[in-house]
């Protein structure tokens, strides 16, 4: 009786000493529905038998140490791995993290540059528009300008008696006399 206290402690200092670990995913006990049956006569018999396991046979302390013993390194290798993964995991989602802020510190950049293309092409296209208006608007200034030079030309040449053709009357290729 003795060293089942002893072992029961130690067993539980072992797996207190592993840490509690918070899972994410809710972990499901399903416990199987014995079928009742008539109540028992002895109610010690119930009492006593609880805490034994149906399906052991009436084994010694030591081989229920043992057995226990094994499960328990199953459990911790079982336990490693998942620690290992879980680092992994961890380290792979910091990379993600650092790599997704790169990322987002680059495309805030990209929209600036996109957003002053933007505002200069539309500036450009605006002096695009000007500079055609005002090159057009140039060109009647200057239809204007050669039509008053030449009806200036013209009045010189009548005040000096110079006799005036009809520019219809002449042909193309042929030259004024």
């Amino acid at each position: 009786m003795n060293r089942k206290i002893t072992l029961l402690i130690l067993t539980s200092l072992l797996l207190g000493s592993l840490g509690c670990n918070i899972v994410d995913e809710p972990i499901e006990f399903t416990l199987p529905i014995a079928p009742r049956t008539t109540p028992q006569s002895s109610n010690t018999d119930s009492i006593e038998g609880r805490f034994t396991d149906p399906g052991a046979d009436k084994s010694g302390a030591v081989e229920r140490a043992l057995i226990w013993s094994q499960k328990y390194d199953e459990l911790s290798v079982k336990v490693e791995k998942l620690m290992e993964r879980n680092s992994s995991l961890v380290e792979e989602n910091i990379a993600t993290k650092h790599k997704l802020s790169q990322l987002q510190i680059e495309y805030e950049q990209t929209k600036k540059e996109l957003d002053e293309a933007n505002t200069f092409l539309q500036e450009m296209h605006l002096e695009l528009t000007r500079w055609k208006s005002d090159v057009l608007g140039f060109r009647n200034e200057i239809r204007k300008a050669q039509a008053t030079q030449l009806n200036a030309l013209s009045r010189i040449l009548r005040m000096l008696g110079a006799e005036m053709v009809d520019s219809a009357q002449i042909e193309p290729g042929q030259e004024m006399e």
